[in-house]
């Protein structure tokens, strides 16, 4: 199929045989050989050129941009044996993404232009499948070590993150009125989640008390902590956040840190991939430059 491409662009043997650097002998036989399995004359040859026929035509309309397609790959794979090239799909919860994740992206493709990137913004539990159907090359996963372990992915553990419960004041004095919280408190109250069943404020029950979550009431849930953080501020209910980004709100008086017994909630935030599927060159220098980014950021 190669040889007919440039014999049907160059429509001449001689220039076709210098474009493949073979000899004349060579394309005449290739030629010879598809004609053959076709059953079909694909061109009328004089002393000069060559012509097509119409089956030529209309198995090079079919072929050409495959043809192309194949010349751009091949490009792309001698160039990125030098140089990282293509485009890298990449899923993260929705703060993390859209904040500390971006400023990496942005750092990466200074360094390294001809990577292109698309950013998926979800749940862990959508972002898993999204991987385990190849629709992203990784993904960064909320709580990974909890929700990973039930899809065929590798992690990597990248950042760790302090879950506390807490509450505006206002709401503290009116509703709650108790430093230290027991199982039995928790069905008076209202929470606010990420997510309408309440998988986060589940969890936190669940690690904190050993119980499953009694019937919970949720007044508001939002897929993003800052939405999360601002109804508990404005006195919704109570949530579970992470400590460094309520930390200022703390210090300030505007939320207040709701106690309660047992070791901390740690949320495990890791890099996951397909199993099965080779890694890139792309995947491994941008993975490669998260590592080095987060190192960088805590010395």
């Amino acid at each position: 199929m190669k040889v007919f491409y440039v014999v049907y662009t160059q429509r001449s043997l001689i220039q076709a045989a210098k474009v493949l650097n073979i000899t004349r002998s060579a394309i005449s036989q290739s030629l010879k050989a598809l004609e053959y399995e076709l059953q079909t004359k694909l061109f009328i040859r004089d002393s000069k050129n060559v012509l097509p026929t119409e089956p030529a035509e209309l198995l090079f309309r079919t072929i050409a941009p495959f043809i192309a397609e194949l010349q751009t790959t091949v490009a792309e794979i001698e160039t990125g044996k030098r140089n990282p090239v293509g485009h890298l799909r990449i899923g993260a919860p929705q703060d993390f993404g859209s904040t500390h994740l971006t400023d990496v992206i942005v750092e990466f493709q200074k360094k390294h232009p001809q990577i292109t990137f698309e950013l998926k913004l979800a749940t862990p539990v959508i972002l898993l499948e999204m991987l385990t159907d190849s629709k992203l090359d990784v993904a960064f996963v909320d709580n990974g070590d909890f929700h990973a372990k039930n899809y065929p992915v590798s992690s990597l553990n990248v950042m760790k993150e302090k879950f506390i419960l807490v509450c505006s004041n206002k709401y503290f004095d009116e509703v709650v009125k108790k430093s230290s919280l027991k199982y039995d408190d928790l069905k008076k109250l209202n929470f606010i989640d990420y997510i309408h069943h309440a998988p986060v404020i589940k969890m936190w029950i669940q690690h904190h008390f050993g119980k499953n979550a009694p019937d919970l009431r949720i007044v508001f849930s939002a897929e993003s902590v800052r939405s999360v953080i601002k109804a508990t501020k404005g006195g919704l209910g109570i949530s579970v956040v992470p400590e460094h980004l309520v930390e200022a709100d703390l210090k300030a008086g505007r939320l207040k840190n709701i106690s309660v017994t047992g070791r901390d909630l740690i949320n495990q935030i890791i890099l996951a991939r397909r199993l099965e599927r080779p890694v890139t060159a792309r995947e491994k220098y941008f993975v490669d430059f998260y590592k080095d980014y987060i190192a960088r950021s805590e010395r």
